[in-house]
């Protein structure tokens, strides 16, 4: 296998699989031996809770790889390698800088002629560990070698990286996972997938006055719960963003087995509206809601109509 295309298949690997895990690291290092001619590779992640580097995978001798952890990122040269960005080879260095703790306990003890020492930054900045290989063929790492591990470097980074790259909000639209719409700074209304429901932000819905809200800096209030004027029950999701307000909504069943006319009802007692100015606004008799009441704190266990308003508020219901 040439190294280009064993580069190829590591990259591959680190997408799917990452290093974080020792197993996992283990693997990217039999890889990078394909990639790297090196006698000895390591590769690291930064702990900044500790201050220090911890070797996930490693050929080198056992005090070696001590060092890299405990000290390496003291060594002057180290900073040097890591302010630069990029790849740096022994030969890189100018004679009179070949010295150190680095030389004098792992370079020249086990006879390395060459090497390289690899900073891996995540993609927002932050530096997350390194990559580095020493050679007793002074020919080597070469400088194909040196441009495929640039470019893994992003691959490398983002396999160490303890923070997970957040996924896309709207990744999942039209997909099973929902649709959504944009409501613009101006009012207009953005369509973003075939399934979304520009009707669930514009007048009489609630949500209407609840994105224009947040439009005027009010908090996000999160998640809600929306009974449509068309009888669906919506579960809606909000985000300010750059351009308005993201609404991600996908129609669900009434939670806790209420119907729909229960959470009509629930919305009402919400509100701390009576059984007749519920009954009004929902154009039923004042006994009938009492029906959809005592239904309502069954099946929501709330002892009284108190509870069951605290219970409209944590679904952060809304009817049309």
């Amino acid at each position: 296998m040439t190294a280009v295309a064993a580069a190829r298949e590591l990259r591959s690997f680190l997408r799917h699989h990452g290093s974080r895990t020792p197993g996992a690291a283990r693997t990217v290092l039999d890889g990078l031996h394909d990639v790297v001619p090196a006698d000895c590779v390591a590769i690291s992640v930064w702990d900044p809770t500790v201050g220090a580097h911890r070797t996930l995978a490693s050929s080198y001798p056992a005090t070696a790889t001590a060092l890299i952890d405990g000290r390496m990122h003291t060594d002057r040269l180290f900073a040097v390698v890591r302010a630069g960005g990029r790849p740096v080879r022994v030969r890189d260095l100018e004679p009179a800088r070949r010295r150190g703790e680095i030389f004098e306990r792992i370079i020249d003890p086990h006879g390395f002629r060459d090497g390289v020492t690899q900073c891996l930054f995540a993609a927002d900045g932050r530096y997350v560990g390194m990559l580095n290989a020493s050679s007793l063929d002074g020919r080597h790492p070469d400088d194909d070698t040196v441009a495929l591990l640039e470019l893994l470097g992003a691959e490398l980074a983002a396999a160490l990286d303890p923070v997970p790259v957040p996924s896309a909000r709207t990744g999942g639209l039209g997909d099973g996972g929902g649709d959504g719409v944009v409501v613009e700074r101006e009012g207009r209304v953005v369509v973003l997938s075939a399934g979304a429901r520009p009707d669930l932000v514009r007048p009489p819905s609630p949500l209407a006055d609840l994105a224009a809200s947040v439009l005027a800096g009010a908090p996000v209030p999160g998640r809600v719960l929306l009974v449509a004027a068309t009888g669906e029950v919506v579960d809606v999701e909000l985000h300010a963003t750059g351009m308005g307000v993201l609404v991600l909504h996908r129609e669900v069943g009434p939670p806790a087995g209420l119907t729909v006319r229960e959470l009509q009802v629930l919305d009402g007692v919400g509100h701390g509206l009576s059984n007749p100015e519920i009954g009004a606004r929902l154009g039923i008799g004042a006994r009938t809601v009492a029906t959809h009441v005592e239904h309502v704190l069954a099946k929501t266990g709330a002892r009284n109509r108190a509870a069951a308003a605290r219970c409209a508020a944590r679904w952060g219901l809304l009817v049309t």
